[in-house]
């Protein structure tokens, strides 16, 4: 971790950065490393199994709405990112509403979608739509809740968005996990999750949900995705001792989990909130509504 940060657990649970980068210092970073580097996480091209891997994620939605809510068919994702997920419910005919702070990701991959999309701050955008009352039958915050500065209030202003039928779907990478905990205890790894000023705020299955209670949500499921990290406890797979092994690891991911969700979606369902429970999984996903 870069020294000038250090780590404190607030008063709700999880771990954040302190101190925090200005608005400034956090606009001209991303700036630099997506834009002026072209150092951009967005690839040119994913092979067939990574595209369907994306589509997993969508597939996973839509059953976990099944089993556990019936919503209105429109969806907002904030933060969306190359619109992968979002593509996948355009496509079953939901009214889509993409936004995030660049249309790189989208213009690379998913140029269908700049009719529904929206370029702008997302916390300025959710100020705008909460006095429009316009609500949605889903949200979706993927991958965003961990970059900002202020997670509390980006969930509070995502709230006011939502009614009694809403389900939020958020994802957070899964850290400080106890699993996480015994590989850096067996010396299979250190802290490498820990990456300000990408990552501001940390949290696992305790941390989340308590910060989702705090907002006044409830959640309906918790999920775990494929636990890469597995790979750390042998020496011949340890991409933190090796970092060319990361791409094998990654495509063993995806081979898996196409595997599990083709093979039966539902019990693979089962088998993610069972992840979630043993803490073993990379990411978590929660399922919320309002309590």
């Amino acid at each position: 971790m870069d020294t000038k940060y250090s780590l404190i657990n607030n008063s709700i649970g999880f771990f954040e950065v302190t101190p925090k980068p200005t608005v400034a210092e956090l606009e001209k970073h991303y700036t630099e490393k997506y834009y002026q580097r072209n150092l951009s996480t967005y690839k040119k091209t994913y092979s067939p199994s990574e595209l369907q891997y994306f589509e997993v994620e969508a597939q996973l939605c839509l059953a976990t709405l099944d089993k556990y809510a019936s919503v209105d068919t429109s969806l907002l994702d904030i933060g969306c990112g190359e619109g992968f997920f979002a593509r996948y419910f355009f496509e079953k005919h939901w009214n889509v509403t993409c936004v995030d702070f660049s249309s790189d990701g989208i213009e690379r991959h998913n140029k269908v979608l700049l009719d529904c999309f929206d370029q702008s701050d997302i916390f300025t955008y959710l100020d705008n739509k909460q006095t429009s009352g316009i609500t949605y039958g889903l949200l979706n915050l993927d991958n965003v809740l961990e970059h900002v500065l202020w997670p509390v209030e980006l969930l509070a202003s995502m709230t006011k968005l939502m009614t009694k039928d809403t389900i939020a779907r958020i994802e957070v990478p899964n850290d400080f996990s106890s699993f996480q905990s015994l590989l850096v205890d067996l010396g299979c790894t250190d802290e490498t999750w820990i990456s300000p000023p990408e990552h501001l705020s940390y949290f696992n299955k305790d941390s989340l949900v308590s910060l989702l209670e705090n907002v006044g949500l409830e959640v309906v499921s918790l999920q775990a995705d494929y636990p890469i990290e597995h790979f750390l406890l042998n020496d011949n797979t340890n991409y933190w001792k090796n970092r060319d092994l990361g791409k094998s690891a990654h495509f063993a991911r995806v081979t898996c989990t196409n595997y599990l969700a083709n093979n039966n979606l539902e019990r693979y369902l089962d088998y993610r909130e069972a992840s979630a429970d043993l803490e073993f999984g990379r990411s978590l996903t929660a399922y919320t509504k309002l309590a």
